[in-house]
């Protein structure tokens, strides 16, 4: 697919251009697929890069961009994002099943105050028909894990996701990535 070879040179242009202050790696794994995303930030600032492939739904791709503020004041930081993700799609179906979209959304992570270790992250992105190309009438992509900070730099996490496809030329919204996964998160 074009996006993904295009993806690849525009993130790491984009990556090496700027004076890294933070990168994250998060992997994630069930049965059937595998998920993996890096980060860089600099300031209020991210970037971030990656995909799932599932052995039955289809595979996707996407490159995002969002603005953060992170909350330290006490012992457990609230972290929020806003921004937009540019998805790709490639579902497992007969024909007409990929397409571009817009998301928008953001994520919140919040670190419980008596056990600093443990946090609560959710995420949600929503592209309607306007931001929705090729075959894909609207598309909506939700995560929510509780995760436990292992290291000062690693975190282990329990994993849910669900993304939503409505194709324009298909009865019924086609989901990928409904799954609980176990995963890894490693700032680099």
């Amino acid at each position: 697919m074009m996006f993904k070879k295009w993806s690849v040179f525009i993130a790491t242009g984009v990556f090496f251009s700027m004076g890294l202050s933070a990168a994250t790696f998060e992997g994630s794994l069930s049965d059937q697929s595998i998920k993996a995303d890096i980060s860089i930030s600099q300031d209020s600032y991210f970037l971030d890069i990656g995909g799932m492939h599932d052995t039955e739904d289809g595979s996707y791709g996407y490159i995002g961009a969002h603005i953060e503020d992170t909350d330290t004041s006490e012992d457990y930081p609230v972290q929020i994002g806003l921004g937009a993700r540019l998805l790709a799609i490639d579902a497992d179906l007969s024909g007409q099943d990929s397409g571009i979209a817009v998301g928008l959304g953001g994520f919140y992570r919040y670190t419980l105050p008596k056990a600093n270790r443990f946090s609560l992250y959710g995420s949600f992105y929503y592209a309607p028909q306007v931001l929705s190309f090729d075959n894909i009438d609207d598309l909506y992509q939700a995560e929510v894990r509780g995760e436990y900070r292992t290291l000062r730099n690693a975190k282990v996490f329990v994993r849910y996701g669900l993304t939503s496809i409505d194709f324009s030329k298909f009865d019924s919204n086609h989901k990928m990535n409904k799954s609980f996964g176990l995963g890894v998160s490693l700032d680099l």
